[in-house]
């Protein structure tokens, strides 16, 4: 616990009991009132889900580049851990609900840096929330807002026309707030049709509509997944798009990463689902490069 604030070479911090052990960074005299075991602490060490750092000021974190978290400092609460470099922006989370501006903003200070909503469902329609998650997050701060497409290869609408359903609802509704990507979601042989051959032809059109209709898009499965569909984890179509792969392991990296579909790196990983975090239920999601 700490008794008051203080700041020492631009630095706030909190007044603690040395003794007790309470500082792990600079400890400076003369600053606390109470008795002389009573110091000012700034510039403590902190650790992180994302990384380590260094406890400061958020103003004083951004100015660094850094990102801040909270709950990992003792002191106010604009007192948080700053950790700078790669490690902070490395985890996102997708969502099938709608996100509100509170869970979005508490989702932005858990160390979230993208998201990606549903764009359009499994029924064959676009998702009516979509907009108003993805303007949720831009006006929180999530660095990347994607969406993902469940396609509809039983229904009538063709593939192309999925697509470009989608594509003209966030270009006319969210464009700014939209990062441009979508994510072909190949998962669940019963939304599937009847025959492996059936499956691969539909997709073709599927990552085919991507360049029709100017869109930069990614792919979403699992090996299992992709097998399952397709008829083997060697079937490859799209394999130049970038891979956001499906393993609950609990493990936020890519060592357990085997190669199917013509990948032979991931660019995201999903690995944990179906979790609740910040009122909202969400998947969790990792990768260094988004």
């Amino acid at each position: 616990s700490y008794t008051e604030t203080c700041t020492s070479s631009g630095y706030e911090g909190a007044c603690v009991s040395i003794s007790a052990g309470c500082c792990g960074g600079v400890v400076t005299s003369n600053l606390c009132s109470g008795s002389s075991d009573i110091k000012c602490c700034t510039q403590a060490s902190c650790s992180t889900p994302y990384g380590s750092g260094t406890c400061m000021q958020t103003s004083l974190c951004s100015s660094k580049g850094g990102k801040s978290y909270s709950g990992y400092c003792v002191g106010p609460t604009d007192l948080q851990c700053c950790v700078t470099g790669s490690s902070s922006s490395s985890y996102g989370i997708d969502i099938s609900a709608t996100l509100s501006s509170s869970s979005a903003s508490c989702l932005v200070s858990a160390g979230m840096s993208f998201i990606i909503p549903r764009g359009y469902r499994s029924s064959g329609s676009v998702d009516p929330n979509v907009c108003t998650s993805l303007k949720a997050a831009y006006t929180a701060g999530f660095k990347t807002r994607d969406v993902y497409l469940f396609p509809c290869p039983t229904c009538s609408k063709s593939a192309a026309t999925q697509m470009s359903e989608l594509v003209t609802y966030l270009n006319a509704n969210c464009k700014s707030q939209w990062s441009g990507r979508v994510w072909l979601d190949i998962e669940g042989s019963q939304y599937w049709l009847g025959s492996t051959s059936s499956n691969q032809a539909w997709y073709k059109q599927l990552k085919d509509s991507c360049k029709t209709y100017s869109v930069t898009c990614g792919v979403y499965s699992s090996s299992s997944q992709w097998s399952a569909i397709f008829g083997s984890t060697s079937f490859s179509y799209g394999s130049e798009l970038p891979l956001w792969y499906a393993h609950y392991d609990s493990n936020p990296s890519f060592s357990d990463f085997s190669a199917f579909g013509g990948w032979s790196s991931p660019h995201a990983k999903q690995y944990q689902g179906d979790v609740t975090q910040c009122s909202l239920g969400v998947d969790k999601n990792y990768s260094p490069s988004f």
